[in-house]
């Protein structure tokens, strides 16, 4: 689960969360998490935060990278075509 915290404090910042959730919800592919919900505030008065709830996974790309801190360039490339492979 991911918290967005003052998602309309900026119009920059909201459009640009507005196009991740969008491509995010959009995109299927087994190489990218999925998006199983959005919370919203009950009422439009309390609009401040959104909870975007994804897919459980084993690990996360972060936790990847920090294990493996001599991952050569090759696996870097490998992990980005993986990525976005179709």
């Amino acid at each position: 689960m991911k918290k967005i915290n003052d998602i309309s404090e900026y119009i920059s910042n909201t459009l640009c969360i507005l196009c991740e959730v969008k491509l995010l919800w959009l995109l299927r592919h087994s190489d990218i998490v999925e998006i199983k919900n959005i919370l919203l505030p009950q009422f439009k008065e309390e609009f401040k935060d959104i909870y975007v709830v994804f897919e459980q996974m084993e690990s996360d790309l972060h936790h990847v990278i920090k294990a493996n801190e001599d991952l050569k360039r090759e696996r870097h490339q490998f992990y980005l075509y993986e990525g976005f492979a179709p």
